[in-house]
């Protein structure tokens, strides 16, 4: 534009001024003889030199242009320039803004950052660390023990942490057997020593002549294993001990009080359904109708029995679950691939095992037998294991399947209880096809209802 000052003219004058000789100094455009010299201007009938020139502090040098031009402040003070009297110059070894530290060589030359005797890493020079594997001491950085699964992963993945390794669920399965087996044997001999009836030496599964101490040692030995199965997760794994549990780590309990209303129904359910087919067919031998040959006991038989199993089925049934739904199926859901590239096949192989159906086919087949049952009521017990091992994906936790199995059994505990047939407690037979079939409706009414409850109420499905 005209009248601008060109940035690298030699000689250059402002509009109206008589020409200047090069090397001499220019006022800027627009100031007069009348006013006072900009700041960083030179005395009257002086030259500003460059390099070194001594400026006020802060006026700036442009470097290039023949003279000197003070030029803008963010140009910085000139090199040669004194930050304030008496000190060295800008430019000097070890004064910044433009001189390098002590030992560098003169600028444009290479400058040797790194090496022994320069900055930052002193006179040891650089010492490239080779990879080390995480937490590794010579970081500082300790890998910690318990690993918790990434954010997003489904219940029955909760095992595939950092700290997965293809053998901690088999050795773990193995260490839970034995551990299972020594508490086992523990508790019978400390209850033998402190018990005043006589143990059992049949091989009928009862331990104790009396109904009520016998299934209370039973349950007792199977709610036992919640904390084994805990103890095995933290120990083995290297994961937090309720990731079992849940995907928040914790047992809900508000969810796990919820998920009793839709228990209540399939009960309910349940039994109107038999007395109807009953009713119905009179003559059918279901293999469930324990009325016959029982009648009450009365109530100063019936209490005692009946509080043993109010307390003591609820951990029963709780610790069944840590063991199948909880333990036996993220066990096996460790083993689904992170990612699912690969040819066609083998992406579809890889989906499957990554699903949580391979887990909950085994779980389900090992909960059957686990117990006694036959025929179709071995239908019937792996049509429950499937539906709340599915419901525990969905929603995230065993909550599901304890309130259910809780329910179930403290009514299959306190019938025969009633009806003085405790001590039959523990036979497991067959069914008629009819429980299997009545039970359908039952347990899709339960499925309904807790996964209408756990939207309504928004439980977690992954963890956070």
């Amino acid at each position: 534009m005209p009248g601008e000052r060109p940035q690298d003219s030699v000689g250059w004058q402002a509009p109206g001024q008589p020409p200047v000789q090069p090397g001499g100094w220019q006022p800027p455009v627009g100031w007069s003889p009348q006013q006072p010299p900009p700041y960083g201007a030179p005395p009257q009938g002086q030259q500003a030199q460059y390099p070194g020139a001594q400026q006020y502090p802060g006026a700036a040098q442009y470097p290039g242009a023949a003279g000197g031009y003070p030029g803008p402040a963010q140009y910085g003070p000139a090199p040669g320039s004194q930050p304030y009297p008496g000190a060295p110059p800008y430019g000097a070894p070890g004064v910044g803004p433009y001189g390098p530290g002590p030992g560098y060589p003169p600028p444009g030359q290479p400058q040797p950052y790194g090496q022994p005797g320069y900055p930052p890493y002193g006179q040891q020079g650089y010492q490239p660390y080779p990879p080390q594997p995480y937490g590794h001491p010579q970081f500082g950085v300790k890998e910690p023990r318990v690993v918790p699964a990434p954010v997003g992963t489904p219940f029955h993945r909760m095992a595939r942490t950092p700290a997965h390794r293809w053998w901690r669920p088999v050795v773990g399965s193995i260490v839970l057997g034995l551990l299972a087996m020594f508490t086992t044997i523990f508790i019978i001999v400390v209850w033998d020593i402190i018990s005043p009836n006589d143990v059992t030496d049949d091989d009928s599964g009862v331990f104790f002549n009396n109904p009520t101490e016998d299934i209370a040692s039973n349950l007792v030995l199977l709610g036992v294993l919640t904390p084994l199965v805990l103890l095995t997760v933290r120990w083995i794994q290297r994961r937090p001990a309720f990731s079992v549990a849940s995907v928040l780590q914790k047992i809900r309990w508000r969810w796990l009080a919820l998920c009793c209303l839709p228990g209540l129904a399939y009960l309910v359910l349940n039994i109107a359904l038999g007395n109807a087919f009953d009713a119905l067919f009179p003559n059918t031998d279901t293999g469930t109708d324990t009325g016959d040959d029982g009648s009450w006991v009365g109530w100063a038989h019936f209490v005692v029995p009946a509080l043993v199993i109010l307390v003591l089925v609820p951990f029963q049934s709780a610790a069944e679950e840590f063991v199948f739904r909880g333990w036996l199926v993220q066990a096996v859901g460790a083993y689904g691939p992170d990612n699912t590239d690969g040819r066609p096949f083998v992406r579809q192989l890889k989906r499957l095992f990554r699903s949580p159906w391979p887990a909950l086919v085994v779980s389900s087949v090992a909960f059957v037998f686990g117990h006694g049952y036959t025929g179709w009521a071995m239908a019937d017990i792996f049509l429950f294991a499937m539906t709340v091992g599915w419901l525990t994906i969905r929603t995230g936790g065993l909550e599901t399947g304890i309130a259910l199995h809780s329910i179930n059994n403290i009514i299959a505990f306190m019938i025969p209880a009633a009806l003085g047939q405790l001590s039959d407690w523990s036979d497991q037979g067959g069914a008629h096809w009819s429980v299997f079939v009545l039970d359908l409706p039952c347990i899709a009414l339960y499925a309904a209802g807790v996964l209408w409850l756990a939207k309504r109420n928004n439980i977690a499905q992954v963890s956070r």
